[in-house]
């Protein structure tokens, strides 16, 4: 029996205001092929379907596009909420959905939700387990407290029949210890929230969510997301994983996916910049000039009109805040912002009458709305 894990799909995702919709219509057509051409009994979604949990409903279209792909090529959907999801909202109705092949894991009521697949005498059992918090699930386990994800995640895992079929393969969404995060994703702060690859031992196959870069433990896998959502991830490999389970036991292969644009960072000058080729890939751009013209990203659009980040670096500065990405600026003071800007540009931070300067533009703009 054949599946296809992919994970983190982020839908609705906007990576320095850029909207990701077109890049993830590409890439979800493309594992839908891949799916029905290597027949694949069921496409296992770790996780992050949407990339928050009110997802725009151009996301929810695509997605339900998908869904429909796969049914009509006869292929199950097998998905578990992500911690960027809304459980409830994703597993809304979950026992209809079931009848058409669509499995959906809700929230996490300290057991995994199974999925048996038959072929012959053989039997593989595929069990589903959405993120969880450690604090929501004393309920569940007579009021026990957990410490950390790890303790959580033995307790549940101790529930698992592992006599029902002949392979298991678990779906999850969790951070496992040694792992390398990137950029795009919610920072993990300290130890509480790791677990050890160790605990998945029963498992032929573990489907894993939450990490955006390919990587694995063994047969304990991280599909990584489709698309490169930031710049850590540039140059990075995405890919589907093909898992092949028999009754000699399980391979895997990855299946390349590639994005309508790639994801690249470019340094230079600012003549060596524009005389490049002309390109559509997300770029972020780092110039290497003594001065710079204040209307240089203006300018270097004309030859990347992609250009998603901006940065400074020669010897007077080097500029790790990239001021072309609007990401992370909402609700900050508009004239720190000027400042963190003008450095960029400049190599020093304005003076008091360039400051003062600004205040009164910013009291005119705020008279004018």
């Amino acid at each position: 029996m054949k599946f296809l894990h992919i994970a983190d799909l982020h839908l609705g995702k906007r990576v320095c205001e850029y909207s990701m919709l077109e890049e993830q219509k590409a890439i979800l057509a493309t594992v839908a092929e891949q799916a029905a051409a290597e027949g694949v009994r069921a496409v296992l979604i770790a996780g992050d379907i949407y990339d928050r949990p009110v997802p725009p409903a151009e996301a929810i279209a695509l997605f339900s596009d998908f869904l429909e792909r796969l049914h009509r090529s006869g292929i199950a959907a097998l998905m578990i909420a992500g911690n960027h999801d809304s459980a409830e909202r994703l597993s809304f109705a979950a026992p209809l959905l079931a009848e058409q092949g669509v499995h959906v894991a809700g929230e996490c009521r300290g057991l995994t939700e199974v999925v048996i697949f038959e072929e012959g005498d053989h039997r593989v059992a595929v069990h589903l387990l959405s993120h969880f918090r450690p604090s929501a699930l004393p309920p569940y386990f007579n009021g026990t407290r957990f410490e950390s994800s790890e303790q959580a995640l033995r307790a549940i895992l101790s529930g698992v029949d592992l006599s029902i079929a002949d392979r298991h393969i678990l779906v999850a969404h969790l951070f496992v210890s040694g792992s390398v995060t990137s950029d795009s994703e919610l920072p993990v702060i300290g130890t509480v929230d790791a677990v050890p690859s160790e605990l998945f031992s029963g498992f032929d196959y573990v489907a894993l969510g939450h990490l955006h870069r390919p990587q694995a433990f063994g047969s304990v896998v991280y599909a990584g997301s489709p698309l490169c959502y930031s710049f850590s991830e540039a140059g990075q490999q995405k890919s589907a994983v093909l898992i092949e389970v028999t009754s000699e036991g399980t391979a895997t292969r990855r299946l390349p996916l590639m994005p309508i644009h790639a994801m690249r960072e470019v340094k230079g000058s600012m003549e060596e910049l524009m005389s490049a080729p002309y390109s559509e890939d997300y770029i972020r751009i780092v110039v290497t000039d003594e001065e710079v013209a204040p209307d240089a990203r203006i300018t270097l659009r004309t030859v990347y009109p992609n250009l998603m980040r901006f940065a400074v670096e020669n010897s007077n500065t080097v500029i790790d805040e990239e001021v072309a990405c609007s990401e992370g600026i909402e609700g900050r003071d508009p004239l720190a912002l000027f400042s963190e800007f003008f450095e960029a540009q400049n190599g020093t931070p304005p003076t008091e009458k360039q400051l003062s300067l600004m205040r009164d533009i910013l009291k005119e703009a705020e008279v004018e709305q």
